[in-house]
């Protein structure tokens, strides 16, 4: 068993195994550790659903990171072959001053990410 790395992750969820791979395709020999082996259902990512969105309602500086996150699950699933990521679209809904709105528009107008603007009559006859 390998004792010496270059990098040491712990924690092998979502965010941690894509670490260890990063790392692992740049070169650097990387050890892993999670509490569990796996696969086990007993991570926050654990199941088959999960939400990747452009329009970051925190702020708008969240976007290049978020779109270079579509990159590396394209270059994932080139490599594994497969479909891993499934894209379907979202709502945002709340109030058109509250964080959520107001955040995820202003990342959308500064970022060019398409979106539409509606109101509750026209989502429910919509939706």
């Amino acid at each position: 068993m390998t004792t010496t790395a270059d990098v040491l992750i712990l924690g092998l969820g979502a965010a941690g195994a894509a670490a260890a791979w990063q790392c692992a395709t740049r070169g650097a020999s990387v050890i892993g550790i999670d509490r569990w082996a796996p696969p086990h259902g007993l991570g926050s990512s654990f199941g088959r659903t999960r939400i990747i969105r452009e329009a970051y309602y925190e702020h708008p500086l969240y976007v290049p990171f978020l779109r270079r996150a579509w990159d590396l699950w394209d270059a994932l699933a080139e490599e594994a072959g497969r479909e891993l990521l499934v894209t379907t679209g979202g709502a945002m809904i709340g109030r058109p001053d509250g964080e959520l709105v107001a955040g995820a528009l202003a990342s959308a107008r500064e970022h060019g990410i398409e979106h539409e603007l509606l109101d509750a009559a026209s989502f429910e006859s919509r939706y």
